[in-house]
């Protein structure tokens, strides 16, 4: 059985590990990606600091006992915007429970806490070579805004 489950500073190192995951991933479409960053100290931190803070949105997706996705959703300060924002800034599902619909289920969980918490928009960055995953965020309805580039010096 699937549940949807508000995180905790106890799911710490489940967000570890399910970002091991997604890492994996993106990975080949990142030659500066550090893969091992979730497990480092800096990873612990930055997971102990979202779920730590109330105005986030975390949550952990289970099929019994086991950890099968995540979503962590923060505030996304843009200066030069109108609407109040906020940012899809970590999620992955396993990969055997991919294209199950649980990433749906997650980006629509997520949506309803930041309506009701006053957010009027959501934001999410892809890797613009991850083409299935710039698809499934246009599936739910997310709109293309910019294009980020980096230059090698």
């Amino acid at each position: 059985m699937i549940t949807y489950l508000p995180a905790n500073i106890d799911d710490v190192q489940t967000f570890q590990d399910l970002n091991d995951e997604v890492f994996v991933d993106n990975s080949k479409y990142d030659s500066d990606l550090k893969i091992d960053w979730a497990q480092s100290e800096v990873g612990r931190e930055y997971f102990a600091d979202v779920v730590s803070n109330p105005e986030n949105i975390c949550l952990i997706v289970k099929d019994g006992e086991r950890p099968v996705g995540y979503a962590v959703a923060e505030p996304k300060i843009f200066g030069y915007r109108l609407s109040k924002y906020m940012e899809i800034d970590n999620m992955g599902v396993s990969p055997d429970y991919r294209s199950k619909g649980i990433g749906t289920e997650l980006i629509r969980r997520v949506t309803e806490i930041a309506k009701e918490k006053g957010y009027q928009k959501i934001f999410v960055n892809a890797y613009w070579g991850n083409t299935k995953a710039v698809s499934f965020y246009e599936k739910n309805g997310f709109e293309k805004i910019d294009v980020g580039l980096e230059k090698v010096i």
